[in-house]
């Protein structure tokens, strides 16, 4: 899943050798081996290794580029990921060094960013990590502190005041929508009629229901988007860097606490596995954000529903154009199998 079609990599190479010492401060004289593929990369953007030779002294470096081809999201803004990790840094949240960004796209056929290597242990998601990985090698108590550690840093994304910063490419509702609407139309935009299709029912009866019932109020907050602990590289059970903002927006803050609940349920429950000793439940880790940032959690059983939905859309639509189902296992619904309770729950809680 890692390696993408980008074009001669030995020619990026070589464009990269070029560009970077003018991006490093008082560097004369950069060399790039081979460039390579990471195996954690995941499906919406290219990833590319540079083990380099600064001066002689070995240095390592990640480029992000846009792929040629994105299954999911028509609009990919690379200057946007690059200006929220300033941001979030600047706020004392976790991101890789950055080196910069490069909006020139007939360099090597888009425009890229460079940051520098960190450090540290990536969750996997191909196999999910829940079937064994370092992160089933901890125990309880230590998993119970590492995601209370990530807690704390996605606490400190949505205490950022981005009145403070200029970011009107940053993806939010107009006047007079729910603050959750552009989440909405974007999901609905990829259930499209080729996809909708293949979906399983319930996930559509599940959709309709988010759509009708679109919350009016709550807090508006820098969301990550794709708020994971897959995509957060760890080091001692301390976040390193967060990682992968291609899904960032203003929404309720609620939308990425209950993702980072879902996502890993999903990838355990949702394919018959227990989930991890030492991991919350759902009332557990609201009570613990509510507690961090103040906020309310009153919708929160709402975006349990939105994002189980969304869960159920994105993975059709991989199965659809990337055949993902043959590295889950061939389990391609396991998903929408999530919908109908939370449905029911709740639909009975709206009585």
């Amino acid at each position: 899943m890692a390696r993408k079609e980008i074009g001669d990599l030995e020619s990026i190479r070589q464009k990269l050798e070029n560009w970077l010492p003018e991006k490093l401060p008082g560097a004369a004289q950069v060399h790039l081996n081979e460039l390579t593929f990471p195996e954690e990369s995941g499906e919406s953007s290219v990833t590319l290794l540079l083990n380099a030779k600064v001066d002689g002294q070995p240095m390592r470096f990640v480029c992000r580029m846009k792929p040629l081809n994105n299954p999911l999201f028509a609009d990919y803004d690379l200057m946007l990921q690059y200006r929220l990790m300033e941001i979030a840094g600047a706020n004392g949240v976790p991101v890789p060094e950055l080196v910069a960004y490069e909006p020139d796209t007939t360099l090597v056929g888009c425009d890229f960013y460079v940051m520098h290597f960190t450090d540290g242990l990536i969750p996997s998601d191909n196999p999910p990590y829940a079937f064994g990985s370092w992160v089933t090698e901890l125990s309880a108590q230590q998993r119970s502190q590492m995601w209370r550690n990530g807690l704390e840093v996605l606490a400190q994304i949505h205490s950022i005041d981005m009145s403070a910063y200029d970011t009107p490419s940053l993806p939010r509702s107009v006047d007079g929508q729910s603050i959750l609407q552009h989440e909405i139309d974007k999901f609905a935009a990829i259930a499209d009629d080729n996809v909708a299709t293949s979906l399983a029912p319930i996930v559509l009866e599940g959709l309709e229901c988010v759509k009708a019932n679109a919350p009016e109020s709550g807090s508006v907050r820098l969301c990550w988007g794709d708020a994971r602990v897959g995509n957060v590289i760890w080091k001692d059970l301390q976040p390193a860097a967060v990682i992968d903002w291609e899904m960032a927006s203003l929404c309720d803050p609620l939308m990425d606490l209950s993702w980072w609940y879902w996502v890993d349920y999903a990838n355990s429950v949702g394919l018959g596995v227990k989930r991890l000793s030492g991991l919350p439940d759902r009332p557990e880790l609201y009570q613990q954000w509510q507690a961090l940032t103040g906020l309310s959690t009153e919708n929160s059983l709402y975006y349990d529903l939105f994002n189980v939905v969304r869960f159920a859309i994105i993975l059709e639509k991989k199965f659809l154009e990337v055949g993902l189902a043959a590295d889950m296992g061939g389990e391609k619904s396991y998903a929408s199998a999530l919908v109908a309770p939370l449905l029911d729950e709740y639909r009975l809680q709206s009585q």
